[in-house]
Formats: C-alpha cells, sequence, structure tokens
C-alpha cells in the first residue's frame, strides 16, 4: 500500500478544508482500503470522517420523517428498530445484503452512496423511498434528492470538499417497501441484478394511490423506473398491473455482459424480482395477499 498521510478531525469544518485541499474521505473503507491495496487508488491525504459528531445517529421526527447519519453502518441500518417498519423494510433487506457479517459493521450507507457502483444495495431503495441527501461543503449545506445524484460508475455531483453528512426519508404515509436482489452465492457477492420498490394503496386495499421501483446492476447507474407511478396510480394492483409493471423494470433495464451474468439473463431476471418485489411491497402497504 502506498504511503499518505492520515488525519482524524472531529470537527466538520476541519474536515470540509482538508478534503478542499485534494484530500480523501474515509467512511468504512470496505472500499477504499482495497482499491488501495490493490493501487487503484493514491491519496495523498485520507481523511477518516468516523471522529465527526452527528454523523452516526438514526432519528425518526414527529412528522415520520427519517434521518440516517452518512457513517451510520449496514449492521446499524438492518437492526433498528426504528427503521423495522413495512414502509422502510426495502433499505433495511437492501442493507442486510450488502456482503458479509463482517463488512456490514464497517460499510456505511453514505459511503455506498458515494463510491456510485451500479451495484449499490442502498441506493436502490432510497430512489425508491424518494430519499433526500444533506450534503455540507465550502458553499454551505444543501439538501437534493438522491434521484440523479450519481452521475455515473464511480461518479457523482458532489462538488470539491463536499461531504454527504446524512441521507433523510420522508414520511411514509402508509406504505410498504421490499428490496429483492439476484446473486450467484447468499453472501460476498456483488448483485447481478436488484430491484426494490415502495408502494401505497388507497383505503380500499386494491387500488394503487402510489408507486416507485428502482433497479441495480443493470445499467451504469441505479436508475428509477421512469413513468411507473403515472401509469399505475388510481390502478387495481391485480395481476395485470404486476405484470406490466415488471415489464416496465425490463424496458427500463440496459445491463451488460461480464463474468457473473449475460445481459441477456439480467433483462429475464429482472422482470421476474420487479414483479415479486411489487407483489410483496403491496402486500406489505397493507393489500393482503394476491392471487
Amino acid at each position: 500500500m502506498p504511503r499518505f498521510d492520515y488525519q482524524a478531525p472531529t470537527d466538520l469544518k476541519e474536515a470540509i478544508a482538508l478534503l478542499s485541499g485534494g484530500a480523501t474521505a474515509l467512511a468504512g473503507g470496505t472500499d477504499l482500503m482495497v482499491k488501495m491495496k490493490r493501487g487503484l487508488a493514491r491519496p495523498h491525504q485520507v481523511v477518516s470522517l468516523q471522529r465527526i459528531e452527528g454523523l452516526k445517529e438514526i432519528v425518526v421526527s414527529a412528522n415520520g420523517v427519517a434521518r440516517i447519519g452518512a457513517l451510520t453502518t449496514m449492521a446499524e441500518i438492518a437492526r433498528h428498530p426504528l427503521l423495522s417498519r413495512n414502509s422502510l423494510l426495502a433499505l433495511t433487506e437492501g442493507a442486510n445484503s450488502v456482503g458479509g457479517a463482517l463488512i456490514r459493521n464497517r460499510a456505511t450507507v453514505g459511503g455506498n452512496i458515494v463510491n456510485a457502483r451500479p451495484c449499490a444495495d442502498t441506493v436502490a431503495p432510497l430512489l425508491a423511498l424518494g430519499a433526500n441527501l444533506i450534503i455540507d461543503g465550502p458553499g454551505g449545506r444543501r439538501t437534493r434528492p438522491i434521484e440523479g445524484f450519481i452521475t455515473g460508475p464511480g461518479k457523482t455531483s458532489l462538488l470539491a470538499g463536499e461531504i454527504l453528512v446524512a441521507v433523510e426519508i420522508p414520511p411514509p404515509e402508509g406504505s410498504g417497501s421490499c428490496y429483492i436482489k439476484i446473486t450467484r452465492r447468499a453472501v460476498m457477492e456483488i448483485t447481478i441484478a436488484g430491484c426494490a420498490v415502495s408502494a401505497a394503496l388507497e383505503r380500499d386495499g386494491r387500488t394503487i394511490r402510489q408507486v416507485r421501483m428502482a433497479l441495480t446492476s443493470v445499467a451504469s447507474t441505479p436508475l428509477v423506473v421512469e413513468g411507473l407511478e403515472k401509469r399505475f396510480a388510481g390502478r387495481v394492483a391485480d395481476d395485470a398491473a404486476l405484470q406490466e409493471a415488471a415489464a416496465m423494470a425490463r424496458q427500463s433495464a440496459h445491463p451488460i455482459d461480464d463474468h457473473r451474468a449475460p445481459a441477456e439473463y439480467r433483462s429475464e431476471v429482472i422482470e421476474v424480482i420487479a414483479r415479486r418485489a411489487l407483489r410483496l411491497a403491496l402486500e406489505r402497504a397493507g393489500g393482503g395477499k394476491r392471487k
């Protein structure tokens, strides 16, 4: 591993100043340290964010907004009681599927987002849940949707010196959510295809009020299935609707061939898991089991 200078500030402003000078941020280290060992990253200075207060909090406000600090680990998200509601299960399922137990105890939600990998297992759930990102930097604090934040593999819209501070998820309003992914083995495996869904039903338990779907590992970035909510709001949640939504997911995917799976397989399997994820999200929203 190449030599580097290491800093561990306790103040957010100090960290921002260091990063503005060209340093590299370190969250959990599960990606950065591997890249450095392989010679794929050669930062001259590494700034650990672990000692900065307030970056590891999970808080749900009185109006239902869930705020998750960027340095919260996957393990903490997966087991936190405030995130175990049906409306947020997509996120806990995504966090609980990252790597193995050792990785989940180190990997952070902020790192998973900023690392910007097409297979990021918490990004699709956060896209489906309509999450916002809280970002601090030299120009002050700003809030922006997670949708569009990742601009390409390993690329985001973060500006020089900026730090992802927290993720905020809007009130669920009686929704249910789900994340399903396909891998070659159960743990320590990169996702071949994944689908997250957040859905809500009207009081009749049959009519779709709101639905969002996001996919991972089937394009250069995790993506939202465009037009889904407009098409299905007000529709009865029957098998025909589920199949139509799954077909839209397949049409939205732009997978590639690699050593894990061919593009044709990814296209087929994303349609299958999209249907399953939508069905389970609707059941969790209170619609009961559909035939």
